[in-house]
């Protein structure tokens, strides 16, 4: 009887081991995408707006990081930096592979203002790559996101993002000119300050709480504020920014390297009691 429960928590011991190992080789990969309401990035801060180039600067180092790679920003419009390190293309193909960049940045349509650019999307290839790039744990960061269906693939909106954003080229019309944004707790933890007014921060505002939320988009950098109903966000997140904690590949939560550990202890100790009995 003993020697069958041995056996019994033996065979217990190895198939944890077994299984706890998998789940720590094989982790999902952690893809953030960004939702943006602003063009302070894509158009203010090209022309020296002190708060807009603070931002951008702010928005580089969230999405960027420590990551020795580049961020690609990809549009018609050519951005700079003063922290982290940026590359501009006027297409995804032109990129090349989209591993090679920390986060992918993808600029608002005429030059920067002030609705998304679909056509950065739907070119030949641009979907697939990005998705792959998603799929391996990126971020990607949309500018002026109007809800459209060009991005579905990526935001999961099901056609119907449109229809719950307000502003300029959103479904729920409303403001589309706003200094109203404030940050939030998770904006600051992110390394975001509150910014002056520059006439025209916010373009977009989200529905996070009557539907973005339930796509996994539940982390606002900043409030849409008083032009927009409550519960909207103009800097929405599905994930966590490299600065925040998070992007890239996912590592074990604290639990499973205990059991882990727990798994091949009871597979020593298992091989240990066979030694003996064969002596």
């Amino acid at each position: 009887m003993l020697k069958t429960i041995r056996g019994v928590l033996r065979s217990t011991w190895v198939g944890a081991a077994v299984l706890i190992l998998a789940g720590a080789l094989i982790q999902p990969a952690n893809a953030t995408v960004i939702l943006e309401g602003s063009d302070a990035i894509g158009l203010h801060s090209r022309f020296g707006d002190p708060n807009a180039v603070a931002y951008r600067d702010q928005t580089w180092t969230a999405i960027g990081g420590s990551d020795a790679r580049p961020i690609a920003a990809i549009g018609s419009a050519t951005l700079s930096s003063g922290t982290h390190s940026i590359v501009n293309f006027a297409s995804v193909a032109a990129a090349g592979p989209l591993s090679d960049y920390v986060a992918l940045y993808f600029i608002s349509s005429g030059g920067g203002c002030c609705v998304e650019d679909d056509s950065l999307v739907t070119a030949s290839g641009a979907e697939a790559a990005i998705s792959a790039y998603l799929t391996a744990g990126g971020t990607v960061m949309i500018e002026n996101y109007t809800g459209g269906v060009a991005w579905d693939f990526a935001v999961g909106a099901g056609g119907a993002g449109n229809a719950h954003v307000s502003g300029l080229g959103g479904g729920l019309g409303g403001s589309g000119c706003s200094d109203g944004e404030t940050v939030t707790a998770a904006g600051t933890l992110n390394g975001f300050t509150q910014p002056s007014p520059i006439r025209c921060w916010s373009h977009q505002a989200y529905d996070q709480a009557g539907f973005f939320a339930a796509l996994g988009f539940t982390t606002s950098y900043f409030n849409g504020g008083p032009d927009y109903p409550a519960g909207f966000s103009s800097l929405l997140a599905n994930g966590k920014t490299v600065t925040g904690g998070g992007g890239g590949v996912s590592v074990p939560e604290p639990p499973t390297p205990v059991l882990f550990g727990l798994g091949l202890a009871g597979l020593a100790f298992s091989r240990c009691s066979r030694r003996k009995r064969a002596r």
